[in-house]
């Protein structure tokens, strides 16, 4: 009798193991909402960002989520993400966008395999003075959208030939020792997955993976074929101290944006209307180091020529290179941090010339730089509950007959066009709420 009863607690025990090992997929839905104030004191109020202050919604995302495991550990997952965006462009005010879909497969042996529109190893793989910063994701966040920064600056939070949440092919080995590799690969930076091949040119709203400053215009800049992103981190965790150290590198066959943009335009110049781009080859390297409750990172991208017009006749100049440098300290509910930012651009030399609009400038050359300092704070009140603050200090510049020449192209010149941006210095101070699930 007992002999049958340990045979049927062993039965009921391995069923049980097997319920808890292998599961049929199930839905999750998880996501965030945050909300903002914010106010910039700056020297240039260009480009209606002077006046009141500003209240915003940022951008809201809802993630579902379906996976499943085997018997044998194999793990498979389905992944999409939505973003809404009031006030976006649509007759509505208003924008919603499936930003990810993808699926991914994983075993603990073999890596995880991902393929859809999701980010890259550019993106999930390093940890710079960047990914320490709270508040509104300072450089990267509400910040740019309340400030004016000089013409030709690079945003210094991405390389230049990222690729954003373009289609690719992302696999990631298993982790040995600490370390582990990485790779992506898109066949064509513009493409979102779901319309047909298109290799001719860049889409009308070319605006996945290029960097801002190095184009007047997204419209009308350089994209990436066979974009290949390879990275390697290593992740070593000591009793008293933590680090995790990466590096990343990207490249590609960079083509022109879309062709007819320029030449269509009465106002475009010469320099623009290239024919071809030069090749991207660019670099990421990132270092963190963690001590107690303090954290600290540092991150260097090199981007060479990436993405620069080949025009006959003109030295391109650089696509830029940025440095950052960030600490934080969490005690309790309260985390803070305080991060620098250096960007740095050789600009195109081009002869002295008039617009067609008449405007004459000298000769072109020179650099493009800012520097940024910021400090957050973010206080975790409730489970799912965060309230934050940060304060940017901020300083951009640029040649000023670069300003006069880039402020001769259609995104200045056309009716309901910017002003074109020589330097602006100033102070942003940005509040807000965040609720997650």
């Amino acid at each position: 009798m007992i002999k049958k009863i340990a045979i049927a607690l062993l039965l009921v025990s391995g069923g049980a193991v097997v319920a808890e090992t292998a599961q049929a997929p199930t839905l999750q839905m998880n996501g965030y909402a945050a909300m903002v104030g914010a106010g910039a004191f700056q020297s240039n109020n260009s480009n209606g960002q002077g006046g009141a202050q500003h209240i915003g919604i940022s951008a809201s995302n809802i993630y579902f989520t379906a996976k499943g495991v085997s018997t044998s550990g194999f793990q498979y997952k389905w992944r999409v993400a939505m973003e809404s965006y009031p006030g976006g462009k649509s007759t509505l005010g208003s924008a919603i966008y499936f930003t990810q879909n993808y699926i991914e497969f994983g075993l603990v042996d073999l890596g995880i395999f991902q393929i859809g529109n999701l980010t890259g190893v550019e993106d999930t793989m390093t940890e710079s003075g960047f990914n320490l910063m709270g508040g509104a994701a300072s450089i990267d966040g509400t910040f740019t959208n309340i400030t004016n920064t000089a013409e030709g600056v690079i945003g210094g939070a991405q390389m230049a030939n990222q690729t954003s949440k373009s289609t690719k092919i992302v696999y990631y080995t298993p982790s040995v020792g600490g370390l582990t590799f990485g790779v992506a690969y898109t066949p064509n930076t513009t493409r979102m997955g779901t319309g047909g091949r298109d290799n001719a040119g860049g889409p009308g709203d070319n605006t996945h993976g290029n960097e801002g400053g190095i184009y007047p215009s997204k419209s009308g800049s350089a994209y990436g074929m066979h974009n290949v992103a390879a990275g390697v981190k290593y992740v070593s965790d000591f009793k008293s101290w933590n680090m995790a150290l990466a590096a990343i590198v990207i490249a590609e066959n960079s083509k022109r944006g879309r062709k007819g943009y320029f030449e269509d335009d009465s106002l475009a110049l010469d320099f623009y209307k290239y024919k071809s781009a030069n090749n991207s080859r660019s670099a990421h390297f990132t270092a963190a180091v963690g001590i107690d409750q303090w954290r600290f990172a540092t991150g260097l991208i090199l981007n060479g020529k990436s993405r620069l017009p080949k025009a006959d006749g003109y030295s391109t100049g650089d696509a830029g290179r940025a440095w950052n440098f960030g600490a934080q300290y969490t005690v309790g509910a309260y985390q803070f941090a305080l991060g620098y930012f250096k960007t740095m651009r050789e600009l195109p030399r081009i002869p002295a010339g008039q617009g067609t609009n008449g405007v004459r400038y000298a000769s072109v050359g020179g650099k493009a730089e800012s520097d940024i300092v910021s400090a957050t704070i973010d206080f975790n009140a409730l489970q799912g509950l965060k309230f934050f603050g940060e304060v940017d200090f901020f300083n951009s510049r640029t040649n000023k007959e670069y300003a006069k020449f880039i402020g001769q192209t259609r995104k200045y010149t056309d009716k309901g066009g910017k002003t074109a941006i020589t330097d602006n210095a100033g102070t942003a101070v940005i509040v807000g709420t965040k609720l997650s699930f």
